[in-house]
């Protein structure tokens, strides 16, 4: 007896479900026994025949359909007590014990069965899909870019708690983008007439693509990872904590290593490399500090992880400390980066080549093919590749009739301009800026940036005054509360001085969620101020000298910052989430990005090859007359390989002086380019 109290006990603790089941099957197959029994033995004179088991049979239809009673009393009038009595209490109680139990437990299984699914817990059939691992403020730009994929996107994340939450972001995010890049296509076809609005609208209208799925768990079990097949994912990214999380759980601080992402990415690392997918599967984890970084290259480097794995770390604070300091630069490449670092329209696209000549490989690709720009060749784990800009991949591959290069253009050298950046607050990527201003000086002749720093006194003096970098010429305490001294030197450093001039302001990553962004909107609102009141002093002042950029964090306060005039948003998270996404897809372009964003190039004394703007009136020794966009991109190629005093460049498109900006994409042939003195073009160069 002890033994099997035991076994009943475990069972009761393991399988509760099951035994319930069973008790109910039990007391069922017990109750319609003894019933059976009762009526047949209870039988009266003229269903003598009926045996024990038509008993049962008319016992189960009474408890089933209490008028099936007439089968067993034919007539009340002549049936004894006893049976009645017996028929009746059948009928009442099977039907609390028998059809009441199982509906009970089959509604209880329902439930629980909705429950499971609801939360994301139930085994998932997928190949093909974007997994990701943790949530943090990146995660919904990464979901919102596959929306202008040009096929179906899944995406599944694995998280640890909010899954609800996590949900309603997402499906709003979504719901916004849809419903802003869809006003838009709505109005350019109201002009149109009904057929071709038609078909301009089934061609350009944006709908959701993307299939999320969210599920709350353990990011570290092997079982849940099975189950949401990151073994057949196309791409697995692995989000560390944002630095608003001041604190891990066991206290340590988010900037001392992120050893639940590197647990996750061997978890992962194990799965996928001994995975069923016969293709290579890329993995790709956010570093934000050195021990994270190194003892992930431990990982990759002592692990033979074969050809279905790719690791690809991202290093999430050097990334944004150098897109925050080219943009503090050069603000007009803002609107620029955001749609060439997204897969909206025009994006960066690579396919493996068998050359190493890359000049002689873009002069004779441009001669055949007008749906894309070669830009640099990429060497990525041994094999050489290019990198393009094109509407989609299978833009590299269309080619025309091979036509000779009758439009030429002649260039002028080009001359670096002396940059000053005013730069407003703090986050965790200041050190990542400033490094940044080294490499461009360092790339540079003569004193091209000065830089002054306004912040609050606990961060210069955790900066050390910035008395290490010899480019900042000013440092001043910024007390927000008490913003004159401030406008005053802001109102100085812009009326003295001759130089284009940026304002960037930062904002404090390391705020609470529901403060996120409110210091640097603050700033913005003075500073904005502080310039109008300084051209209402100085009506003559150019105002087109000044350019202020607000770095944010969450996409909704991106209105707010367009609401002000001569400021542009960096949504920072957007940027780093949309070259997530396409490292995710094609991991070879993770190269390209980090020569991208950085001054210095692997050739002393040189800096490496970005978009640029060039002024049509300094750039071109003439203006050109009227083209298309590949003559004009082959012209500008021609006429910079040609001279040992130039760079090569690449056309990429046009910023008029009123501001419109034209990214080359689709067909170069059919986009007519007609540039004025005081034009940009966006060259890809030195």
């Amino acid at each position: 007896m002890m033994k099997i109290r035991e076994w009943l006990s475990i069972q009761v603790a393991k399988h509760p479900k099951r035994v319930v089941l069973v008790l109910i099957i039990l007391f069922n197959i017990l109750f319609i026994s003894v019933s059976a029994a009762l009526i047949s033995s209870l039988s009266l004179h003229g269903t003598e025949k009926m045996n024990f088991f038509h008993a049962a049979y008319y016992t189960v239809t009474m408890i089933l359909d209490a008028g099936c009673i007439e089968a067993v009393i034919k007539d009340i009038g002549t049936t004894g007590v006893a049976l009645t009595l017996t028929c009746l209490a059948v009928i009442i109680i099977g039907m609390i014990t028998f059809t009441g139990a199982v509906i009970g437990y089959l509604t209880n299984i329902l439930n629980d069965f909705i429950e499971k699914a609801s939360a994301g817990n139930t085994p998932l059939y997928l190949s093909n899909h974007t997994v990701i691992l943790n949530w943090n403020t990146r995660a919904p730009e990464i979901v919102n870019d596959l929306l202008y994929s040009d096929h179906k996107e899944t995406v599944v994340a694995l998280v640890k708690s909010g899954s609800d939450e996590i949900k309603k972001e997402i499906e709003e995010r979504l719901h916004l983008t849809i419903e802003k890049e869809n006003a838009v296509v709505f109005q350019k076809a109201d002009t149109m007439r009904f057929f071709a609005r038609r078909r301009y609208l089934k061609n350009n209208k944006l709908g959701n693509n993307v299939t999320f799925i969210v599920i709350e768990g353990n990011i570290f079990s092997q079982r849940q990872l099975m189950d949401i097949r990151i073994d057949l994912a196309k791409a697995v990214i692995i989000l560390s904590n944002d630095p608003s999380d001041s604190a891990a759980e066991d206290g340590r601080q988010a900037d001392e290593g992120n050893p639940q992402a590197v647990k996750a990415l061997m978890q992962t690392a194990d799965i996928v490399a001994a995975g069923n997918a016969d293709h290579h599967q890329n993995i790709i984890i956010e570093i934000t500090d050195p021990w994270t970084s190194d003892i992930v290259q431990r990982i990759i480097s002592g692990k033979d992880l074969g050809e279905k794995c790719n690791i690809v770390m991202f290093h999430v604070e050097k990334c944004l400390g150098q897109l925050l300091a080219q943009l503090s630069i050069t603000p007009e490449m803002t609107p620029v980066y955001d749609d060439l670092f997204s897969n909206k329209g025009a994006a960066f696209y690579t396919a493996p080549v068998q050359t190493d000549d890359e000049i002689g490989y873009i002069r004779d690709y441009l001669s055949t093919h007008q749906n894309a720009i070669p830009l640099t060749l990429l060497t990525h784990n041994g094999e050489s590749c290019f990198c393009y800009v094109a509407d989609n991949q299978d833009g590299l591959n269309k080619k025309h009739e091979r036509k000779s290069a009758d439009y030429r253009v002649k260039l002028n050298q080009r001359q670096s301009e002396c940059k000053r950046v005013i730069m407003i607050g703090h986050n965790s990527k200041v050190e990542e800026i400033m490094s940044c201003y080294e490499a461009y000086i360092a790339c540079q002749t003569g004193d091209p940036l000065k830089v002054t720093v306004i912040d609050d006194a606990d961060c210069i003096r955790r900066m050390d005054d910035y008395r290490r970098y010899s480019f900042v010429e000013e440092v001043a305490e910024l007390d927000i509360f008490h913003m004159n001294r401030t406008f005053e030197m802001i109102q100085r450093l812009l009326f003295d001085t001759t130089e284009e001039t940026s304002i960037l302001i930062l904002s404090d990553d390391t705020e609470l969620d529901e403060n996120a962004d409110s210091t640097a909107l603050m700033y913005l609102v003075y500073i904005q101020d502080a310039i109008k009141e300084m051209l209402r002093k100085n009506p003559s002042y150019d105002k087109r000298r000044v350019k202020t950029i607000v770095e944010i964090t969450d996409p909704r306060h991106y209105d707010i910052v367009k609401g002000y005039d001569m400021a542009d948003a960096v949504i920072s998270n957007r940027f780093t989430g949309n070259i997530i996404t396409q490292i995710g897809e094609k991991e070879s372009i993770y190269d390209f990005y980090k020569d991208l964003l950085r001054y210095t190039s692997d050739q002393p004394g040189s800096q490496s090859r970005k978009p640029q703007l060039q002024k049509v009136s300094t750039f071109f020794r003439e203006t050109p007359p009227p083209c298309t966009a590949y003559d004009l991109v082959r012209a500008v190629f021609e006429a910079s390989v040609s001279s040992d005093e130039l760079h090569p460049a690449l056309v990429l498109g046009t910023i008029k002086a009123d501001g419109e900006i034209i990214i080359f994409s689709g067909d170069l042939s059919d986009i007519n380019v007609s540039l004025e003195a005081e034009d940009k073009v966006i060259v890809y160069t030195e």
